[in-house]
């Protein structure tokens, strides 16, 4: 287990770096659609980089792959901070699973661009939003309660209390953003005719 727990630190501090910047891109989402597109765009040379991309995906199925394997070797923690740990894990695969698969097979695909529209289509779609709402907003928010536990074990309960409020604050503000609050977006049909025809409906 110890050895587990190593290299699931490692990957952790590995993917940091990504994260930051996909969360200070998500940001901008508060100064409306325009900004978000701008700062992809500028991005996107990084984020379409096809070794950066094998890498990343690989890293995050192996950050996905150790932490279930420690959650099951582990059990049913007793207390409260550690069943946080567990359940913020189990939420972060399912989400990364999903989140980079979908984003995969629009590339793949190649109909549309995996912008601001793409990752905003399904909350612009009814009753699709009932989904994609909580599935963003809950993401954030279990990234930084998985955080918060960490912290606790060196700072206490009360600065892992506040990071993961901070969280819940993000990633509410994100979906919120993404739903067009503050200043968009409005996906162009092409967005929402792709989202439906890959699920179907």
């Amino acid at each position: 287990m110890a050895k587990l727990r190593k290299a699931h630190r490692l990957m952790a501090r590995l993917l940091a770096v990504f994260l930051l910047l996909h969360l200070a891109h998500h940001l901008t989402l508060l100064g409306g659609t325009g900004a978000h597109l701008a700062l992809g765009a500028w991005l996107a040379p990084l984020y379409r980089f096809v070794p950066l991309t094998v890498l990343l995906t690989i890293g995050f199925a192996a950050q996905a792959a150790l932490g279930l394997v420690i959650a099951w070797r582990r059990g049913w923690p007793r207390t409260r901070w550690p069943r946080a740990q567990l359940v913020s894990g189990l939420y972060l695969a399912f989400f990364m699973a999903q989140h980079i698969g979908a984003v995969l097979l629009a590339r793949a695909e190649g109909v549309v661009e995996t912008n601001t529209h793409f990752a905003a289509a399904g909350l612009h779609i009814w009753p699709l939003s009932l989904y994609f709402i909580p599935y963003y907003a809950l993401a954030i928010f279990a990234l930084f309660v998985h955080l918060a536990a960490v912290l606790r074990r060196r700072a206490g309960p009360r600065p892992a209390a506040a990071l993961a409020l901070f969280g819940l604050g993000f990633g509410i503000a994100v979906s919120a953003g993404l739903a067009g609050l503050f200043g968009g977006p409005n996906p162009p049909q092409v967005y929402l005719d792709a989202l439906r025809q890959t699920l179907g409906l």
